[in-house]
């Protein structure tokens, strides 16, 4: 699962976003917030909300990519309406003591999350897609998102397939600091 992701400020100036909440050295992305998207590999950045809101309350952030396309929620938009994120890092929460990681890919400081979009009620809305976690961030949780490490991962993507990102050795893991421990859901 993804549940938040981090945008550092050089991918914020790379794309001409300003109008995200910044924090030391970036913006972190949570469930709700409006982030860039685009739409196709050489689209400017629109801004959406994370999160599909579900008819009775809350939010579908995540979807699992393997059966993305035969979930009623997820069917009709996994051809035409793709989307990526572009992120810096993401956060997983080891699930035995709740220990925050911070998960990037070495020698890069930006990559994309693969995701779908769709028209909400009062906003266009967008998962990201998950895959089964690589060898690295196995320890860590049982999920991890679809990441497109490269302009060429993320055409691929764009023109229909689904590149499951399988390099465990680019997989870079830091645990965050003590303060970070009592995530609110």
């Amino acid at each position: 699962m993804c549940g938040r992701y981090f945008i550092s400020d050089d991918a914020i100036e790379a794309f001409d976003i300003d109008a995200l909440n910044r924090v030391d050295g970036g913006a972190e992305i949570c469930p709700g917030m409006e982030a860039p998207v685009v739409l196709s590999p050489d689209s400017s950045a629109t801004f959406m909300r994370w999160g599909f809101e579900r008819e009775q309350g809350g939010l579908v952030i995540n979807a699992r990519a393997e059966t993305m396309a035969e979930k009623p929620m997820f069917r009709k938009l996994t051809t035409a309406q793709r989307c990526a994120m572009p992120a810096s890092r993401y956060f997983e929460w080891r699930r035995s003591d709740r220990q925050k990681y911070a998960i990037d890919l070495a020698g890069t400081g930006l990559f994309w999350l693969a995701g779908l979009w769709r028209v909400g009620d009062s906003k266009n809305e967008f998962v990201v897609l998950t895959q089964p976690p690589v060898a690295a961030v196995e320890p860590i949780h049982s999920r991890m998102p679809l990441l497109l490490p490269n302009r060429q991962a993320l055409v691929r993507w764009f023109g229909g397939e689904v590149p499951v990102f399988t390099d465990s050795r680019a997989i870079r893991l830091a645990a965050q600091g003590p303060e970070q421990l009592q995530m609110i859901f």
